[in-house]
């Protein structure tokens, strides 16, 4: 089993699982920033009560500095536009805490009755704060370098010096295992939910968009059309003849034609164009940005490629079409009407033909 389950992926998936993934994330890191917060606070008023020097530092680092800092977070949270630099202060918010430790506290007698913080705050990096496996990464080194820094600059007695880095190192190596552990299975559980949505919106048969799908991207374009008044048309397409292929030839030779004709229809045409199975060898093509003039070329196209093709088995097959342009205001129900009437005006009228409406 490979160690990313998103090895080979396109870049557009990995992207895609990053926007989920902090999407995702977003109330944990919200609850936790709160949370922490209050915990900060506490800390501070403790450390009063244990540490007599430098009161007014401590204080303005412990109940001022980092819990202002992760109520930014969290209020951040809050508001989509300002989620982009709301991970930035939470990839530096550790690593200022932990600053503020070191600069506090290096030195001194009682460095390691502060040192659990550095500990803690390691392993929240990695497996409490809501980071990505990469970003808490950073900021977990970052704080290892000013530990490293610190303890050559003031270091403890040789035995203290080596248990004090062991437990940074513990604390690093558990948060790091936790983290990858954790954002593997979130890789895992995004590639299903993207197969289980992807299987709610395909048809089984030839992969292509099924008739709900369809639906819902016609809605998406006929908005598209009346905000922006681009023009889009669309194109039934029905294989002709084709219960006698079933007929003479078995269902699975029939099965074969109609993967092929999906092929053949996603070869010859656009990246942008959508194309579905709406029921038995009946196919549907969305075209955005296109008006019926366009629209008949491109069934034009399609059918010359077709006619030229020989399907395994099956020999030459033909196709009927029906093509429409959208008509502003009306239903969907109004252009698919219109494009099946000119489509059953196609094969009334010998098939193998184009109609437009």
């Amino acid at each position: 089993m490979r160690a990313d389950p998103l090895y080979g992926e396109c870049e557009e998936t990995r992207q895609a699982f990053t926007s989920w993934l902090r999407t995702t994330r977003i109330p944990q890191v919200r609850y936790i920033a709160f949370l922490t917060a209050a915990l900060y606070l506490l800390y501070a008023v403790i450390e009063q009560a244990v540490a007599a020097d430098s009161s007014s530092l401590r204080l303005l680092a412990h109940a001022v500095l980092v819990p202002g800092l992760l109520l930014s977070v969290a209020a951040m949270s809050f508001r989509t536009r300002f989620q982009p630099p709301m991970w930035a202060l939470l990839t530096v918010a550790p690593v200022v805490a932990n600053a503020a430790n070191l600069g506090l506290n290096a030195g001194s007698p009682q460095f390691l009755v502060f040192a659990p913080e550095i500990y803690l705050s390691i392993m929240w990096t990695f497996a409490i704060s809501g980071l990505a496996l990469r970003q808490a990464v950073i900021a977990a080194t970052a704080i290892v370098a000013l530990v490293i820094v610190a303890a050559s600059y003031a270091p403890l007695e040789p035995g203290l010096q080596q248990l004090h880095l062991f437990w940074v190192l513990a604390a690093f190596s558990f948060g790091c295992l936790s983290a990858f552990v954790l954002e593997k299975a979130y890789k895992h559980t995004f590639l299903q939910q993207r197969q289980l949505a992807r299987s709610a919106q395909t048809d089984e048969l030839t992969s292509l968009w099924n008739r709900a799908h369809i639906e819902q991207l016609f809605e998406e374009e006929r908005a598209r059309n009346e905000r922006y008044g681009q023009p889009f048309s669309v194109i039934l397409i029905d294989v002709d003849h084709f219960k006698a292929v079933n007929d003479t030839w078995g269902h699975s030779t029939g099965d074969a034609v109609l993967r092929q004709f999906a092929e053949l229809l996603r070869q010859n045409l656009r990246k942008v164009d959508a194309i579905g199975r709406i029921g038995g060898e009946e196919f549907f093509v969305l075209l955005p940005q296109t008006d019926v003039a366009q629209a008949q070329a491109a069934a034009r196209d399609l059918q010359s490629r077709i006619n030229a093709f020989d399907f395994d088995t099956a020999g030459r097959r033909t196709a009927s079409f029906g093509v429409t342009e959208y008509r502003p205001g009306e239903r969907m129900v109004d252009t698919f009407d219109r494009a099946d009437r000119a489509l059953y005006a196609a094969k009334k009228n010998g098939r193998n033909r184009i109609e437009v409406r």
